[in-house]
C-alpha cells in the first residue's frame, strides 16, 4: 500500500454521509438514493427482457434456462426455478460469488447438467457452501428462484484478471465503469424477477455471499422492488478494508466494487443504509481474512444507527458467526428463517 493511498485512506470525509444536525434521516436517503442511482446509470431501468432457452422438469420444481437482454444490448444467461405450485409465490434474486472462479457463475448456485460446469460447481460448493446448491434449497422451500450470469462469468466469461481490468479501463473512458453496469443489471434482473406471473411481488428478496452479498445489499438500495435482502461475508467501512493486502487493494476483483462517482461521498455502510426501513439481514465470520472484525463490527454499528434513525431497529440483523469466508448450511438455514420471516411467509 502506497504511502498516498494510506493518506486518502486515513483522512477521507465521506461528504454525503448522513449528519442528523443537518438533515433528518428520510431527507437525506431520499436526496441520496436519487443520487446514487442516478450516478450508476440505474434511475430509469427498466425490467430486462428474456426467452427460454432449455427447460428441465423436476418433481419438486421447473429448470428453466434463459437468455435475459439488458437495455445496454447485453445478454446474459440465468437460471429460473419455479416451485411444482399453482399460486404466486415469494421469490429470490440469487447472486453468484467471485471468487476468482470465471468458468462458473450461476452454477455456484444451482445445479447444471453442464457435465464440464458440474465438476467445477460441485468442487466450489464443497469449497463455500457447505456442499449445498443454495438455489435449490430455496425452491424446494417454495421460493422462485433467478440466478444469472454477471459480467465476465460463465456464459460471459472472459479470460479472467487481464481482461476485467482492460474492461474497466475501457469503461472508464466512458463515464461508467464495471461496478456500475453489474449494479444496473441487478436492478433489471430483479424487475424482471417481480414481474414473473409466478411472482408475488410483495415478497421478492435479494440474498448472496462474498461478491454477491455486496451486490444482494446493493440492488436494495438502488431498489424497492427488493422488499428484504440477505447479504453474507461483505460489509466493513472502506478505511477499515483498505489494508495492505486487502482485496480492494488488488485491483482485479476491486473493480466490481469501486463505483467513482461515490468515492469520497459515502463509504459502504451510507450505501447500504437506504435500504432502511425495509428488513436487511448481514452476517459476517469472526476468521474471514477479507472483512477483518474491527471494521465489520464498525459498519455494523453505523447500520444498526441508519435502521434505529429510520424507526425500523427491529428490521435489522446482524451477527458474526463463528466462520471463515463461507456460507455454510447452518447460516443458510438461520439466514432463510430470517427472510422467511421478514418476508411475512
Amino acid at each position: 500500500m502506497s504511502a498516498l493511498s494510506r493518506q486518502l485512506r486515513d483522512t477521507v470525509h465521506f461528504t454525503r454521509s448522513f449528519n442528523a444536525d443537518t438533515s433528518t434521516f428520510a431527507q437525506w436517503q431520499s436526496t441520496n438514493r436519487a443520487f446514487v442511482a442516478e450516478a450508476l446509470g440505474a434511475g430509469n431501468a427498466q425490467a430486462a427482457q428474456s426467452r427460454t432457452l432449455d427447460q428441465r422438469d423436476h418433481k419438486s420444481h421447473q429448470t428453466r434456462l434463459l437468455e435475459l437482454t439488458f437495455s445496454s444490448g447485453e445478454k446474459t444467461e440465468a437460471f429460473l426455478l419455479l416451485p411444482s405450485v399453482r399460486k404466486k409465490s415469494p421469490a429470490v434474486l440469487l447472486l453468484h460469488d467471485h471468487g476468482s472462479r470465471f468458468d462458473i457463475g450461476k452454477e455456484k448456485l444451482i445445479q447444471t447438467s453442464n457435465p464440464d460446469k458440474a465438476r467445477s460447481a460441485r468442487e466450489w460448493i464443497k469449497r463455500c457452501y457447505g456442499n449445498r446448491y443454495l438455489g435449490d434449497v430455496l425452491v424446494k422451500r417454495g421460493y422462485v428462484v433467478l440466478c444469472a450470469d454477471a459480467l465476465g462469468w460463465s456464459s460471459r466469461q472472459g479470460n479472467g484478471y487481464d481482461t476485467q481490468q482492460a474492461l474497466a479501463a475501457n469503461l472508464m473512458q466512458f463515464g461508467t465503469s464495471l461496478a456500475a453496469v453489474v449494479a444496473s443489471e441487478d436492478v433489471q434482473a430483479a424487475l424482471f424477477l417481480s414481474a414473473l406471473p409466478q411472482v408475488d411481488e410483495r415478497f421478492v428478496a435479494s440474498m448472496g455471499f462474498s461478491f454477491g452479498g455486496f451486490r444482494a445489499w446493493q440492488v436494495a438500495a438502488l431498489t424497492s422492488t427488493i422488499r428484504a435482502s440477505v447479504a453474507i461475508n461483505w460489509m466493513g467501512q472502506l478505511a477499515g478494508l483498505m489494508q495492505p493486502g486487502a482485496n480492494l487493494l488488488r485491483g482485479q476483483s476491486a473493480y466490481y466494487m469501486l463505483h467513482p462517482p461515490l468515492a469520497g461521498k459515502l463509504d459502504y455502510p451510507d450505501i447500504a443504509a437506504l435500504v432502511a426501513p425495509r428488513p436487511a439481514l448481514f452476517f459476517a465470520g469472526d476468521r474471514d481474512p477479507h472483512f477483518p472484525r474491527e471494521t465489520v463490527e464498525a459498519a455494523f454499528a453505523a447500520l444498526a444507527s441508519r435502521w434505529s434513525d429510520a424507526g425500523a431497529a427491529t428490521h435489522l440483523e446482524t451477527r458474526i458467526w463463528p466462520a471463515g469466508h463461507a456460507f455454510g448450511p447452518a447460516q443458510q438455514d438461520a439466514a432463510i428463517q430470517w427472510m422467511g420471516s421478514a418476508l411475512g411467509q
